[in-house]
């Protein structure tokens, strides 16, 4: 009994901790990337804050997976209850609650995280721009028009004076997509890596919509991801060190949600140019993989990670 209410605290702890965490991250991000410096901040409306936090739920529905397997590797007393209710709780996430965030999200109107307003800049700040440094005493709110003046950066100690008075010029365009100021992306610096995390995750959430709003059978071929990550527990004796099982667990995880994202991002499924499987045909085969080898690992060796214990 201990171990069915470990396990079911664990699930939905991660839930809850991972939907408040990232909606603070998701929401941070969406203000920065749409804060202009000295200008004004429009928050999300209580709709919004709702609709995102089940998006975030959704997600952590997902990550609930590879914490149970972990928790299976510290503990790995009661094999039978944990298995069952390893079991209950993967259908419950894939199942029940993952849909029943999309259908909300869909209630309270879905909420653009890359979406960046046109932005009208601030006067009184010096901007940097591709070489030249741009300060702009007014800017017309309506037409984007600005006076001000421009420097060129490359020939700061130049002699020759490169300042250039600019009249009713439109404000300058800066590549810092998706931010909406080039000081607030200076600033931040975000990691390149966000730049594909933050896209793969809004495509898989609209892949996911799409799937579950043609009706069951569409919504069971992309549920089968969390097939496939239900399987991962069949490696969880993999080595005799349970670090190396818990790692290899977790790098498995992460291997199938990227396989799975890829075909968010339009993949098909071609696999060396020899043959092309669609999403559900490649996670019944690695769900049918592990699953041998686990059932192989459970009958001729005697769980490793319980020696560790004693």
């Amino acid at each position: 009994m201990k171990t069915i209410l470990s396990l079911i605290g664990i699930f939905f702890t991660v839930i809850l901790l991972g939907s408040i965490l990232g909606f603070f991250v998701t929401s941070l991000f969406m203000y920065a990337s749409n804060f202009v410096v000295g200008g004004t901040t429009e928050f999300l409306s209580w709709k919004q804050i709702v609709s995102l936090l089940f998006v975030c739920g959704a997600t952590s529905a997902i990550c609930t997976t590879p914490f149970l397997i972990a928790h299976s590797i510290r503990y790995p007393y009661n094999g039978i209850a944990r298995i069952v209710t390893y079991t209950i709780l993967t259908a419950l996430a894939w199942i029940v609650i993952i849909p029943a965030c999309l259908v909300a999200t869909q209630n309270f109107g879905s909420v653009d995280i890359l979406k960046t307003n046109e932005p009208v800049l601030t006067p009184n700040f010096f901007r940097p721009n591709d070489g030249t440094l741009y300060y702009y005493t007014t800017i017309n709110p309506q037409t984007k028009m600005a006076n001000g003046v421009s420097f060129e950066l490359h020939n700061i100690n130049s002699t020759e004076d490169t300042a250039q008075l600019l009249e009713n010029t439109p404000q300058f365009k800066a590549d810092i997509q998706p931010f909406s100021d080039v000081l607030i992306y200076d600033t931040l610096k975000i990691s390149k890596l966000i730049d594909v995390i933050l896209p793969s995750l809004i495509l898989t959430k609209e892949r996911a919509q799409d799937a579950f709003s043609k009706g069951l059978l569409p919504w069971l071929s992309f549920a089968t991801w969390g097939l496939a990550l239900y399987s991962l527990i069949g490696i969880r004796r993999l080595f005799r060190w349970r670090l190396l099982n818990f790692c290899t667990a977790i790098l498995g995880a992460i291997g199938i949600s990227l396989i799975n994202i890829s075909y968010s991002w339009g993949w098909d499924g071609n696999i060396f140019n020899f043959v092309t499987l669609p999403n559900w045909t490649l996670n019944c085969i690695i769900t049918a993989v592990l699953s041998c080898l686990g059932i192989l690992l459970a009958v001729f060796r005697q769980d490793p990670n319980m020696e560790s214990v004693e």
